[in-house]
């Protein structure tokens, strides 16, 4: 597996001027009929609504320290996050991590079954595990050697007489939800995860022969962007920008046949070649469609997936911190599959995202920034995933029990 950063995806993304060397595309729809009439609320959020969650401006959603540790607990806290691939834990072997910025250790015992629970010593509250290995028979804190079961008990104190009144039930350490999920693990630290069927339903039906495939991971590329992790999913779920930031690494599909759904907090989309004849034979076991056309999906609040005839890809936004965000792109696909290659064609339309992400970014420090007319069709998406979000954290800070989202969404 290798290692990547952001400055990697923009030297391969090319430049403004590049880019507009190729304008007009064959299926270019034109901009009137895809603007919309709303005012520049900043994808619907209200003054008061931004005053609720604790901002000022528009801006502070994308630049405020503040802002970013509440969606940690608001928003990142009570939901799934991935964490791994099932590849990176194997039986006998431990992973540490963070999820909403809360240190997670999760481990495999021999018997495949796998565990995670709060990375923290109840005794002094050091890290009891860093980085990946093989784990040993007890998981022991590395600061004063107390010793835990891997089902999380305290096994040993050493010099027990000098705690008389410690009850060993009391000191076990805290689990925290997983799951895995066809190849991948995701984790959840509030201590009352969400229906996970439920969250991904919409995707189990629309990419049931890519889940069920006998897909290995077959590359995993880790990067620094430096923007905020909302930049990213925006244009995870943006359809306007497909005619003109891809105009060249995505010219093979017709634009004007894409497809999207939201259902809940998940989303989907599907759009074909233009010419379905020089599709390559694909994955085993796909339909027409799938093998000659491409999808971009989204698991709120920040695991994004591509389809593709060739590949299932995900790629996580991790906040760290308001202005940087960590993505790893994880590749799966058959064993035998180009890994160099698959990881070249994501990277060419993944660099161009992220350079356009951080350049937005960058326009966030001006007083002017703001949000004008969004597509009436095309932005769609991207004013709904706020809708989600503005709903969780508005729902979470009332202390209300409510499934953020829309009941459904059109598809074309």
């Amino acid at each position: 597996m290798t290692a990547g950063t952001g400055a990697d995806l923009r030297a391969a993304a090319g430049t403004g001027a590049d880019l507009g060397a190729a304008a007009g595309a064959a299926d270019d729809p034109g901009v009137a009929p895809g603007v919309g009439t709303r005012p520049a609320t900043g994808f619907g959020w209200s003054p008061d609504e931004l005053a609720a969650v604790g901002v000022g401006h528009w801006r502070d959603l994308y630049t405020s320290a503040d802002f970013a540790a509440r969606e940690q607990m608001s928003v990142f806290a009570p939901r799934w996050s991935l964490v791994a691939s099932v590849e990176e834990i194997p039986p006998g072997h431990y992973l540490a991590t963070t999820v909403a910025g809360v240190p997670v250790a999760l481990w495999r015992g021999s018997d495949g079954a796998l565990r995670a629970f709060h990375n923290i010593c109840p005794h002094r509250g050091i890290l009891l595990l860093q980085g990946t290995g093989p784990i040993g028979r007890f998981v022991t804190c590395p600061y004063h050697q107390w010793s835990f079961e891997r089902d999380g008990s305290l096994a040993r104190i050493p010099q027990p007489e000098q705690f008389p009144d410690a009850d060993p039930s009391a000191l076990a350490l805290h689990e925290v939800a997983v799951a895995e999920w066809h190849g991948l693990v995701l984790a959840c630290v509030s201590g009352d995860a969400p229906d996970l069927d439920g969250q991904t339903a919409l995707l189990e039906d629309r990419l049931a022969h890519f889940l069920h495939a006998p897909l290995v991971e077959v590359a995993r590329v880790d990067y620094a962007v430096e923007c905020n992790w909302k930049l990213l999913v925006e244009n995870h779920v943006d359809v306007y920008h497909l005619w003109y930031l891809h105009q060249r690494s995505l010219a093979a599909y017709r634009h004007t046949s894409f497809q999207w759904r939201w259902e809940g907090p998940t989303w989907w989309s599907y759009e074909p070649l233009s010419d379905p004849s020089g599709a390559p034979a694909g994955l085993a076991g796909l339909s027409e469609d799938e093998r000659t056309g491409i999808g971009a999906h989204l698991l709120f609040p920040n695991l994004m997936l591509v389809t593709t005839g060739d590949y299932l890809a995900t790629y996580d936004a991790r906040p760290d911190g308001p202005t940087r965000t960590r993505m790893t792109l994880r590749v799966r696909s058959h064993p035998d599959a180009d890994a160099d290659a698959l990881v070249a064609s994501i990277r060419s339309f993944l660099a161009e995202d992220v350079k356009a992400c951080e350049a937005v970014q960058l326009a966030t420090a001006s007083p002017w920034y703001s949000v004008g007319p969004t597509a009436r069709r095309h932005e769609e998406p991207v004013r709904t995933f706020h809708r989600i979000l503005r709903d969780d954290l508005l729902a979470r800070m009332a202390g209300a029990e409510r499934q953020p989202g829309p009941a459904g969404g059109p598809s074309r």
